[in-house]
């Protein structure tokens, strides 16, 4: 998918359906007795431990985020291939399919959901197979399957069967014109964006445990109940078009506005947007500065490479996610 046709599609998909409270389901079909407890099924890594299946800085020792959360294979078949189904875990659409293992998804899919509060994506890794009927911009229904469970994937760590599962991701995409952006990125020459704008860097998640737990989850509110970690201001000349994209995390109105006062989440979501207008005290001298912090949250902060060990400068993650608000603004 290049960077046109995947913002015109996405445009369309989010035009397509109006809001409403979407409902949510476990995205496998493991059996509900099975899905009270997150060790019965949350797959560890190698390091055997539960909550590195989990969502946050849960790899490494702390020192790996993790976007989504692994869910185990419940069934298998005589050779030890996992046999259990894939389900869309929403009403939505067919936003990207990827049936080649070309990445550390490998095999995967991903749908957004027009109809919900906040137009979520949810994303779906690894899998064995994909529906082969399954369309770019086709409708899908809730419990739907959507593929096969499996272990594909290129990156730096193999999954072997034994440990074979769903990466799920359910969250927001930073910028449409990702593809013009990471071409400009000097460390990935040589290295070619495969995924257009559904790339791994372009998308930023919460907690998809949180959201599974309801059956009607609110997820603006998920989103903008999320605690402050830090914030910025930014100027711009055009709207950045996340806040296009996700009208309701504005804070008023936002015609004439030339800069924002942006919170982010700890993991490096942009949750909530102020507009600045011109003469705002709060404007930055340049493009964008960090203006706040949670000192309680530092030490995550830190982890995730949002602020530098000293909680007063950006890490790389906070550097990479203004960039991308940014791109097109110019």
């Amino acid at each position: 998918m290049n960077g046109r046709g995947g913002q015109s599609l996405l445009g369309a998909l989010l035009l397509a359906l109006p809001l409403a409270a979407a409902e949510f389901s476990f995205p496998t079909n493991a059996p509900a007795a099975l899905l009270h407890r997150t060790e019965d099924f949350l797959q560890p890594t190698v390091s055997g431990k539960i909550e590195s299946g989990a969502f946050g800085m849960v790899r490494e020792e702390g020192h790996r985020f993790h976007e989504g959360i692994d869910v185990r294979a419940m069934a298998r078949n005589a050779g030890g291939e996992p046999l259990d189904l894939i389900l869309a875990a929403s009403d939505g659409q067919i936003a990207y399919l990827n049936a080649t293992p070309n990445g550390s998804y490998g095999r995967y899919l991903v749908l957004v959901h027009p109809q919900a509060e906040l137009p979520v994506y949810t994303l779906y890794a690894h899998l064995a197979k994909i529906e082969p009927s399954l369309k770019l911009a086709g409708l899908v229904k809730r419990g739907q399957p959507i593929g096969l469970m499996g272990y594909s994937s290129t990156g730096r760590d193999a999954i072997p069967k034994e440990r074979a599962h769903l990466h799920f991701e359910i969250g927001l995409l930073m910028t449409t014109v990702f593809p013009s952006w990471y071409k400009m990125q000097a460390e990935n020459k040589g290295s070619p964006n495969l995924h257009g704008i559904f790339n791994g860097q372009n998308l930023v998640g919460l907690d998809p445990l949180r959201i599974l737990s309801q059956t009607k989850p609110d997820l603006l509110a998920a989103v903008r109940q999320q605690p402050a970690a830090l914030a910025v201001t930014i100027r711009a000349k055009r709207p950045p078009d996340f806040i296009t994209r996700y009208p309701a995390l504005a804070n008023g109105d936002t015609r004439g506005a030339v800069g924002w006062y942006v919170e982010f989440s700890w993991q490096g979501m942009p949750m909530s947007w102020t507009p600045l207008m011109a003469g705002d005290g709060r404007l930055p001298r340049e493009e964008w500065a960090l203006v706040a912090i949670d000192f309680k949250q530092q030490a995550r902060l830190t982890q995730r490479k949002m602020v530098l060990p000293d909680g007063r400068r950006p890490g790389e993650t906070l550097l990479r996610q203004v960039q991308l608000l940014l791109a097109g603004t110019r």
